[in-house]
């Protein structure tokens, strides 16, 4: 009898490690499920962002024009060129317009490259506030046109991502990132 209720014990015993291994396994995937659906949720929320427009600039002069219309409702600026390509020409004049009467440039804080280092390569230069007849004008700290020189010389990266930060007369800013390629 006890050989008997030993064997009831260990089957009894075999099906509920098997039932708790079934349950554990529902689990498992359970989890997985709201994981997954968690994730796949969160990349939904997320608004989708355009690709950047490119274009390719051979000329000695380049125009960006920065619309600031979505920044009145919390959005963000757009470029007519997001992505521009620099090819042909060395020192190029990029020049930058916002397209908003209440946004505008400050010079040394409205375009930035991305890399905390700077521009370790001195690929640009001439970064001024154009004035009357779109000339740079070193006395003018803020207004709708700003460039940059760029030398346009190809080395190991010629990718350089940088920021368009505008602002209202409040000092509310608005920002883009954006990119310029030299491609020689």
């Amino acid at each position: 009898m006890i050989d008997g209720g030993r064997f009831m014990f260990v089957a009894s015993t075999q099906k509920f490690a098997s039932f708790c291994t079934e349950i554990g396994v529902k689990k498992k995937t359970a989890l997985s499920v709201l994981v997954f659906a968690l994730t796949l949720g969160g990349c939904a929320a997320q608004p989708v962002q355009p690709p950047l427009a490119e274009a390719t600039c051979q000329a000695r002069s380049c125009k960006i024009k920065v619309d600031a219309s979505a920044c009145e409702t919390g959005g963000r600026p757009s470029v007519d060129i997001g992505k521009i390509h620099i090819k042909g020409n060395k020192n190029i004049q990029i020049v930058w317009e916002v397209q908003h009467a209440r946004y505008e440039f400050r010079l040394g804080r409205s375009l930035l490259l991305k890399n905390p280092r700077g521009d370790p390569t001195g690929q640009f230069s001439g970064k001024f506030v154009l004035g009357a007849n779109d000339q740079p004008d070193a006395s003018l700290k803020k207004g709708k046109k700003m460039q940059w020189l760029d030398a346009n010389i190809v080395v190991d990266n010629n990718e350089y991502p940088y920021e368009i930060v505008l602002f209202d007369a409040a000092d509310n800013t608005c920002t883009l990132d954006p990119i310029i390629v030299n491609d020689g």
